[in-house]
């Protein structure tokens, strides 16, 4: 589909396979990636169920390495983290995945790491290549979890799982993953999308409608308490951009080695 530079929508039927491309960058949260996943995304919602399944993956060897480090604010000192809200009109691409009337199938491959953790998370279901790495590796850039992965990883594993996941930022393995109830499958890494697309094409015989209600009132009870999250969220991940861990996150990445992180 034209019009959009940093993501690949490719449209056959009622299915939809929508592919994250900045693979140079590992699929990061740069360019206009996601406020074109948010723009496709609500494009859905139109009420024509033309497209009635979506299969998200990414290009190359990972799903989403999460936020571009060299676009953090505080990679320059001089600089500082802007305003925590989010910016007028930017919309967070975990709500928007979770507020499309279309299930979001996610194919994870490779990385899913930060930010493209709490995204594959996200997605309605999951399934997962042999070769996919969960990491909620904010914690090693001297920030916090991100992209509703606070609220995600919890939902899905439970409180004190989460919190180790977290705070140990390990990493999570294909096989552990679906042992944890993060994924439903997985699969050779040659047959993830087609095998996804498969599922989707199962979940398109059906009713949209009804989909679409069982969506709303399956994230019902937990609607309001992700949105605070999110918004929390990036309270927190601004106020610690400026502080000297924050900074030797991200100095420690750029320069490939291990982070020393003093606590102010």
């Amino acid at each position: 589909m034209a019009g959009y530079s940093d993501i690949l929508v490719e449209e056959d039927g009622p299915v939809a396979l929508v592919t994250l491309n900045r693979p140079n960058k590992l699929n990061s949260m740069g360019g206009s990636m996601m406020s074109e996943l948010v723009h496709y995304l609500d494009t859905l919602n139109s009420g024509d169920y033309r497209i009635r399944a979506v299969v998200l993956t990414g290009a190359g060897r990972a799903f989403c390495a999460g936020g571009d480090v060299t676009n953090f604010p505080n990679v320059n000192e001089s600089r500082r983290a802007g305003a925590w809200r989010r910016p007028r009109g930017q919309r967070s691409p975990v709500l928007a995945l979770r507020d499309c009337d279309v299930p979001i199938i996610g194919a994870i491959n490779g990385y899913a790491v930060g930010g493209g953790f709490g995204l594959a998370l996200a997605t309605d279901f999951r399934i997962c290549s042999e070769d996919a790495v969960f990491q909620a590796s904010q914690i090693k850039r001297g920030i916090t979890t991100d992209v509703g992965l606070p609220f995600l990883l919890q939902a899905e594993v439970g409180t004190q799982r989460a919190l180790e996941i977290i705070a140990t930022a390990r990493r999570v393995h294909a096989v552990e993953a679906q042992s944890l109830g993060l994924v439903l499958e997985v699969v050779p890494s040659g047959q993830l999308v087609e095998r996804a697309l498969e599922i989707a094409s199962q979940v398109a015989q059906n009713t949209p409608l009804g989909i679409a209600a069982a969506k709303r009132l399956v994230y019902l009870p937990h609607e309001d308490d992700l949105s605070r999250v999110e918004e929390l969220t990036n309270m927190f991940v601004g106020k610690l951009f400026d502080t000297e861990d924050g900074r030797e996150g991200a100095r420690s990445f750029l320069e490939r080695r291990e982070p020393t992180f003093l606590g102010r």
